[in-house]
């Protein structure tokens, strides 16, 4: 959970995933008489809905206990209360109406462009309000993301809270609302106008890449299944998918949710981070079957005393690295980077403490952003640290973390030239190359980087700072590329919100679409 002051930028709040903010929903809330509830601020004029023909106000949502869900859309623990929210939904019916505001953190969020693919690769179907100056937080008092506000029926604010893991209050608190309003209730669907974001070609969002043994493996968050190619690119598995789900087996039955990091061990076997079951599987493409390693499919709220990792809840597990028979895991979802002993079976956090920071030192005291991408290189492991727009270095034998490039939390921005002033935005993939070098996916500011470590200095190597597009009649280029993989002397790239491979040579310069193809 992140904290923003609306006079300026502020910093995180530690971990609390029960913390709230302003009104209790059931110590406060239901005490008052309803009527000493003031009516809640209603939206803005003037600002872009998505998944609606038109503005809506809390007039056209009268009737319906309404939940606004402050959020951004680069944030886990916001992911996370989607979860959360869709089981509301499947359980209220249309009795609840939950409204999306979208209050960006970073300059590229608050583009209505790029939310629109955002809300397709993350299936959000309800109306959203894009609030890029954050009027709506302001209105609600709401200094953290993600929040959750509530409304009854009758359009009166009855509370707010910040922070994961409030389904179960929320509940009991829609439950109330509508035995107090009986007969008020109005269950029929909000009119809705989804965007149609189709797939282009082999992909629609594909997130991290992995080679090694003659194969290339890239994972698709919105078709929930990993692609097998050879390193032509002619494609012998699609595994999982179209639709998502948590199942073992055979690669036709076997089912995955939003799979990312992916990395193939010495023997050819495909390891997986399995982000949206919270999990981590492993794809034997010999015998053809697919198995969970650790995780039980449901997210963890808090740090566990177990040792088997199949009793483990797991947080949004985002990107791998492989060294030898451990595991390193970039667990997203708790900011910490945890390791996998793969001979033992035993899973533990390795790095960090837990709480949301850029704090350096030793690997318990240490704290990282949302770690998304790792890389392994001379007995240090690198990380993409998106949420602190920053890349991280972790001395595996000194047990030590220093931070190579950003600074905090609401630091970003773009700037190459020495690390000390050099600023990234939302980074998410990191690639040992050459003698000295790391090549860096700067998503949000659609650009391949490259840091030497010697000169200590950033530079760009592809990509002008704009969103670029697939389709020759608008400009080419990057748009939030998540993922980078080497293939000889090229640097394949998951060019995300383009639903495209690019194949990059870091000596010419030139790039091209690397397009998939049936064997």
């Amino acid at each position: 959970m992140k904290t923003r002051f609306l006079s300026g930028r502020g910093s995180c709040w530690r971990r609390g995933f029960a913390a709230f903010a302003g009104l209790l929903f059931l110590a406060t809330a239901f005490a008052a008489p309803e009527d000493q509830a003031l009516p809640a601020p209603d939206f803005p004029p003037g600002l872009d809905w998505l998944n609606v023909d038109k503005p809506l106000s809390l007039a056209d949502l009268r009737g319906k206990v309404v939940i606004l869900d402050f959020w951004t859309y680069g944030c886990v623990n916001c992911i996370h209360v989607m979860e959360e929210l869709a089981r509301l939904r499947q359980r209220f019916g249309h009795q609840i109406a939950v409204i999306g505001v979208h209050s960006p953190k970073f300059d590229h969020e608050a583009d209505p462009k790029a939310l629109r693919r955002i809300l397709a690769r993350y299936q959000r179907d309800e109306p959203v309000v894009n609030d890029p100056e954050h009027l709506m937080m302001r209105r609600y008092g709401v200094r953290a993301w993600p929040t959750l506000a509530v409304i009854d029926p009758s359009g009166r604010y009855v509370g707010k809270a910040a922070g994961e893991g409030q389904e179960a209050r929320l509940a009991l608190a829609i439950e109330k609302l509508l035995a107090l309003h009986q007969g008020q209730i109005d269950d029929r669907p909000l009119a809705l106008s989804l965007d149609a974001v189709p797939a282009r070609g082999w992909f629609a969002a594909p997130e991290k890449i992995a080679t090694g043994t003659g194969l290339v493996a890239i994972s698709d968050s919105r078709l929930h299944r990993i692609l097998v190619t050879d390193a032509e690119g002619r494609v012998s598995h699609r595994i999982g998918g179209p639709e998502a789900g948590f199942q073992d087996g055979g690669f036709v039955e076997a089912r995955f949710r939003a799979p990312r990091g992916l990395v193939f061990d010495a023997e050819g076997r495909l390891y997986v981070a399995d982000t949206g079951n919270h999990a981590i599987r492993r794809i034997d493409l010999k015998a053809g079957q697919v198995v969970t390693l650790a995780g039980t499919g449901r997210k963890g709220l808090r740090d566990s005393r177990q040792t088997d990792p199949l009793a483990l809840d797991l947080r949004s597990p985002w990107d791998l690295a492989l060294d030898g028979n451990q595991l390193y895991i970039a667990m997203a979802g708790d900011h910490r980077i945890w390791r996998l002993d793969l001979v033992r079976d035993r899973l533990a956090p390795f790095a960090g403490s837990g709480h949301e920071g850029i704090d350096n030192g030793d690997l318990a005291d240490a704290s990282f952003s949302q770690p998304s991408g790792l890389a392994l290189r001379d007995g240090k492991l690198y990380v993409a640290d998106p949420e602190a727009s920053a890349v991280r270095e972790i001395d595996l034998a000194q047990g030590r973390v220093s931070t190579l490039a950003g600074r905090g939390l609401f630091d970003f921005g773009d700037r190459d030239g020495p690390l000390v002033t050099a600023r990234l935005q939302h980074a998410q993939a990191v690639l040992s190359w050459g003698e000295d070098q790391l090549l860096i996916a700067d998503t949000y500011n659609h650009k391949l980087k490259r840091l030497d470590l010697t000169a200590r200095r950033l530079a760009t190597l592809l990509g002008d700072g704009q969103a670029g597009s697939p389709h020759g009649d608008l400009k080419p280029g990057l748009d939030e590329p998540g993922g980078l993989a080497r293939l000889g002397d090229q640097v394949l790239i998951a060019d995300t919100n383009n639903g495209r491979i690019l194949a990059f040579d870091p000596a010419t310069g030139k790039v091209r679409v690397w397009e998939p193809r049936e064997s």
